[in-house]
């Protein structure tokens, strides 16, 4: 017999008995989204009577970003909503942790279907109201403040749904867990695990790549969770809420619906795998560890083994690669925690070892995962793709220009690289990939990361890296046919490809290093088309053997900036600069110069005093030494030099500091273990920047002068 009383008088009976949970979730909504609220407000507020908003147009758009960080994509929510949804979840199907109760309710004419949905709807009900009267409540307060409009309800809207779907996959997973385990205790371990899961095995496989694999690369393509809404939220809600700052209401939609419509997919899954949980679950495992003895042994393995290789991992990283120590480490605690696993279980210390079979199964994963990696069973270092199963090539070499999009907004340059380049010259590359295998990156003289990102014909993506050695003549030849194709500079340098986006430059200057040059906006094409043409003749054997002469600085609107390189063999580029009388010669005229300030650091005696090899070693040790008595600070020694005449012998065999480093050039060409300070005289009229008195250099290895070494050479206490 079924009892007849309405499922909404079922419902309200059931709400009596979540009193306490209601008022949880009212509270904690209403500090998330009216006690937020009224903190960015009352900060807006302060700051705008201390005058720090310059127009009211800025007062206004501060208030809507608040209302908006307040109200919508709040990232700070995660946290509230997770406990809520276990706290709700938990609590609703606590009685089936109760053996009596459980009896109790079964042995009630009320069909066990429909006490699951009333369960169910009550706690979903209990999160909607409270959160829909704390942002009702929310919104009129911000409404009465003047920081609403229809952009701020706009993203009020997309960020309850955000937030809603979050909250139903997480109250799902702790409904699933309520449905897998006896007791309480265990269920809350299973439902943290359920939602922590994927993530920790994220970490860890990608700990274990980068250990273990030289080529492992994520510049391309993430290798991140596919899964977990945890690191989706974690990942995107601060990105989506610093989208919307702009109004781009088209681009937040295009962000969010697809984890709209994952996440509600991942919800229905979870509640279908609680429903037949709940519908199978035997009515005396009420009090038992798990409810279902098999689940629990695969929850057993699947846990143990991952935890085995995460500890083990650590050790590996505290022992400096002590494989037989890392082996031992993992066996032995997968050991443990399947143990402790089967004690938890079991409540009694004498099931230790109970179920060996499993037990088996954990120790012989992990050494079988270890040696997968360990041994790259797999091939992943060896993989490099045939010639013909490639349409294309994306390739970055320590290159992390400023990138932007149609809106000046910043592109990262893996982005911008896998839409812009197209590599189909595959010979080169492969060739250098293949060849880098057989190399490790500490025997090269200057060893460059090369990112490639393979572009199969099957529409497969790889992501793998390497080390080129730039300095090794016999890579040259294959490295200018790389960097001298057309479809690498246009994948590398946005002037190449962005014509519209140089209409709009804010300002633009050139500077030789000292000398700062401002050159008119009006002519920006013209001196694009000059420097297009020069590019014609980049390649690597130019950029290898020139250093810049200078840069030319863009600035575009929202804070964008491109500073772009100009050598003495770009005759179109220098003949608009003098054009403008814009160039100035790198090498400084001593007349120009007050004085010069030299630093040496002593760097050799300084690695002296750490013990020099550290890559070896793996630690520092001090040496016997008479550095050894002195601090790196004592260890530097400066002068300042006035004369003409050491002008002239240093002004030839300096460069500019900030232009220093190169992609293409020897790292061991600039002198690192010298800084020079340059000032000039204040009645020169050599256009220095006047804000900052001076500039400073480096040295080009192996060219100071003489009169500078022993000027700045280090002499201990007594000589």
């Amino acid at each position: 017999m079924t009892s007849k009383k309405s499922f909404w008088a079922s419902c309200k009976e059931n709400h009596k008995r979540r009193i306490w949970v209601w008022i949880v979730a009212v509270l904690a909504q209403l500090m998330a989204y009216v006690g937020g609220l009224t903190v960015y407000l009352s900060r807006i507020g302060r700051r705008n009577s201390q005058g720090s908003y310059k127009t009211y147009e800025m007062y206004k758009e501060a208030m809507y970003q608040a209302a908006q960080d307040a109200l919508g994509f709040q990232d700070k929510l995660m946290v509230i909503l997770l406990l809520l949804a276990v706290t709700i979840g938990m609590q609703g199907f606590s009685y089936l942790y109760d053996r009596k109760k459980v009896d109790l309710y079964h042995s009630v004419p009320v069909d066990r279907n429909r006490r699951f949905a009333v369960v169910y709807v009550n706690g979903f009900m209990i999160y909607l109201t409270s959160a829909l009267v704390s942002l009702l409540i929310g919104t009129v307060a911000a409404a009465i403040q003047g920081a609403v409009n229809g952009s701020v309800l706009a993203m009020i809207g997309f960020g309850f749904i955000w937030q809603m779907l979050f909250f139903l996959v997480m109250y799902h997973t702790a409904i699933l867990a309520v449905m897998l385990t006896g007791n309480q205790f265990i269920g809350l371990g299973v439902a943290g695990m359920l939602v922590l899961y994927e993530l920790f095995l994220y970490y860890l496989i990608n700990t274990m790549m980068g250990v273990f694999f030289r080529t492992v690369s994520g510049f391309y393509v993430g290798r991140g969770p596919k899964l977990s809404v945890l690191e989706d939220y974690i990942d995107n809600a601060r990105y989506i809420k610093y989208t919307a700052y702009r109004g781009n209401l088209k681009e937040v939609a295009r962000l969010v619906l697809p984890y709209y419509g994952k996440w509600f997919i991942l919800a229905v899954v979870i509640l279908a795998a609680a429903w037949i949980c709940y519908r199978r679950r035997p009515s005396e495992a009420a009090g038992k560890a798990m409810a279902f003895p098999m689940i629990g042994q695969i929850l057993k393995v699947v846990t143990a083994i991952p935890i085995g290789l995460g500890i083990g991992m650590w050790v590996h990283n505290a022992a400096y690669g002590n494989t037989l120590l890392t082996v031992a480490s993992m066996v032995g605690c997968g050991v443990i925690v399947s143990a402790a696993v089967e004690v938890i279980f079991d409540f009694d210390i004498k099931s230790l070892f109970r179920h060996p079979a499993t037990s088996g199964a954990v120790v012989a994963g992990i050494v079988v995962v270890f040696l997968i990696f360990k041994l790259d069973l797999f091939g992943y270092d060896a993989y490099l793709p045939q010639a013909d199963k490639l349409d294309s090539i994306a390739l970055n070499v320590d290159y992390y220009g400023q990138f932007w999009d149609n809106e000046f907004n910043y592109v990262q340059a893996n982005k911008y690289a896998e839409e812009h380049m197209f590599i189909t010259d595959m010979e080169p590359v492969l060739a250098l990939a293949d060849k880098s295998r057989g190399e490790m990156p500490e025997d090269m003289k200057d060893p460059r990361v090369f990112n490639i990102l393979y572009r199969l014909k099957s529409g497969r993506k790889v992501d793998r890296r390497f080390w080129v050695d730039i300095a090794n003549p016999a890579n040259a030849e294959k490295l200018d046919r790389i960097v001298g194709s057309q479809e690498f500079k246009n994948g590398t340098y946005q002037i190449l490809t962005d014509q519209d986006s140089y209409d709009q430059v804010v300002s633009l200057s050139y500077s030789n290093g000292a000398a700062k040059v401002v050159l008119p906006t009006a002519d920006v094409q013209k001196l694009r088309e000059a420097y297009i043409e020069d590019m014609e003749q980049f390649d690597f054997s130019l950029a290898g053997t020139q250093y810049a002469c200078g840069q030319i600085v863009f600035q575009f609107p929202n804070w964008m900036e491109e500073r772009m390189d100009v050598y003495e063999s770009f005759e179109h580029t220098i003949a608009y600069l003098k054009s403008q009388d814009a160039y100035y010669p790198l090498q400084l005229n001593p007349e120009d110069i007050e004085s010069i300030t030299i630093t040496n650091y002593h760097n050799d005696l300084k690695e002296q005093m750490n013990g020099g090899e550290v890559w070896a070693a793996g630690y520092y040790s001090i040496r016997e030494t008479a550095a050894a008595d002195y601090s790196h600070e004592e260890l530097s020694v400066s002068q300042t030099f006035y004369e003409q005449e050491e002008f002239a012998g240093i002004v030839p065999v300096i460069y500019p500091s900030y232009m220093g480093y190169s992609t293409w050039h020897d790292a061991n060409e600039i002198d690192q273990n010298y800084d020079i300070y340059i000032t000039f005289r204040k009645d020169t009229t050599y256009p220095y920047d006047r804000g900052s008195y001076g500039v400073y250099y480096k040295f080009y290895t192996g060219h100071v002068p003489e009169f500078v070494e022993e000027a700045t050479a280090f002499k201990a206490q007594g000589e």
